[in-house]
């Protein structure tokens, strides 16, 4: 769903409710305010009329009398809306003082205990009145009736003018929505048009003009986004650079020689083996593992070279001359390789499934730290020679390459 449709679903329908609620206890408001004036009128006059009949002690000679008759018709006149005026006598006689003859209302009505007034209703002819009520002292009641259809056709007049309302405060809310929305998608577009451009790596419309705070600091934070992964990049080629213009043949042939000489973990010829070259070993270090029907054969050795590539070279050649000529006797392949690839360093290790291997380390390190090697390897009998191999590249801080064996059987019973 869209940002429009979703203001024109929200603020439209809640205008139109407020207008709705306020217009309708605006018009049931007035509409009670007016009724309350007109029962108040009806009162009065009823009243006014029971205090004049009260005042006699013979009614129907004060209602005879054509001087007051007149006076109480010409009072009531008076009264604005009046439509009937009558006299209820005690013996249920109804006398009219003022408004045309009715059979309907005089009868409609109960003796009041005090004065009051009536709901309005309709008679026969679909007349509204408000009716007012007021007894007689002696007996009797008066009726006062007042012309309610003004009212009404006012009531209507405020029940159009509260629709008006209504009908306006919802388009007035369905252009804001409009307006609000249009306001929004342009600046969410705005920083869309910003995250694009990151992405294709074009440059941004330097534009912040934006109405709303909350977008501005979207497309602040945009832009601080595009130029942290700008400021990583040019960290990243600068870093490329500097390796670039750092590296020599050495570091090359070093960078080379961990890919062509991975560390290995291995359990051949019922032995456990691991081998790894550590620290800065020669670029001609190399190790070879053999296997063959009789047992397995281990070859490290130090091919040397005018240069870093060359004995790298004459490494990668020598361990494959050894894997591939196992069936020869470990001292004639030694020997064959010394000449071959000028090997300055190399010794072996070879077992089998019936004869363990005779040392549990095999190294070629600097200085040294093949006898420390040795020696720490035969305090840390039982542990797995990976982990062995991890604890000397950390404790000695040689270079060359080591491997170490034990019995696959031991291994597994001391764990």
């Amino acid at each position: 769903m869209s940002i429009r449709r979703t203001f024109l679903l929200l603020i439209a329908p809640l205008f139109l409710l407020l207008a709705g609620v306020n217009g309708a206890l605006l018009y049931l408001w007035e509409r009670a305010e007016a009724e309350r004036g007109l029962a108040g009128q009806a009162i009065a006059a009823a009243v006014t009329t029971a205090a004049f009949a009260g005042a006699s002690d013979d009614l129907a000679h004060a209602l005879a009398d054509p001087v007051r008759a007149a006076a109480l018709r010409d009072a009531a006149l008076r009264v604005e809306g009046l439509h009937g005026l009558y006299i209820v006598t005690p013996d249920g006689e109804t006398v009219q003082i003022a408004g045309r003859p009715s059979a309907f209302w005089p009868g409609a009505f109960d003796q009041p205990r005090a004065p009051l007034a009536a709901p309005i209703r309709s008679d026969p002819s679909g007349k509204r009145m408000a009716s007012g009520l007021a007894p007689v002292k002696g007996g009797g009641y008066v009726i006062a009736q007042i012309d309610a259809d003004p009212l009404f056709a006012q009531v209507m007049g405020l029940q159009r003018l509260v629709i008006a309302l209504v009908i306006a405060a919802g388009l007035i809310g369905l252009v804001l929505a409009l307006v609000i929305a249009r306001v929004i998608v342009r600046e969410l577009a705005r920083n869309s048009a910003t995250i694009e451009a990151i992405r294709a790596d074009t440059p941004i419309r330097d534009d912040d003009r934006f109405a709303i705070r909350e977008t501005h600091d979207l497309a602040l934070a945009v832009r601080l986004m595009r130029a942290s992964v700008t400021g990583r990049l040019t960290r990243g080629r600068h870093e490329l650079a500097r390796r670039d213009r750092e590296r020599d043949e050495a570091g090359s042939v070093a960078a080379y020689r961990e890919t062509a000489f991975p560390p290995l973990s291995v359990t051949v010829a019922g032995a456990s083996l691991a081998v790894r070259m550590l620290g800065a070993a020669s670029a001609g270090s190399f190790y070879a593992l053999c296997e063959g029907p009789g047992g397995a054969t281990l070859v490290l050795g130090e091919s040397a070279a005018e240069t870093p590539s060359a004995a790298l070279a004459r490494a990668m050649a020598a361990r494959r001359f050894f894997e591939t000529t196992a069936d020869e006797a470990v001292e004639t392949r030694v020997a064959r390789g010394k000449a071959a690839f000028d090997l300055t360093r190399v010794a072996w290790l070879t077992w089998s499934a019936t004869q363990p291997p005779s040392a549990p380390v095999l190294a070629l390190l600097d200085g040294d730290n093949a006898a420390r090697a040795a020696a720490y390897v035969a305090r840390a009998e039982g542990l797995d020679p990976a982990l062995v191999i991890d604890d000397l590249a950390t404790l000695l801080g040689a270079s060359g390459v080591v491997a170490v064996a034990r019995p696959a059987s031991a291994q597994a019973g001391d764990r």
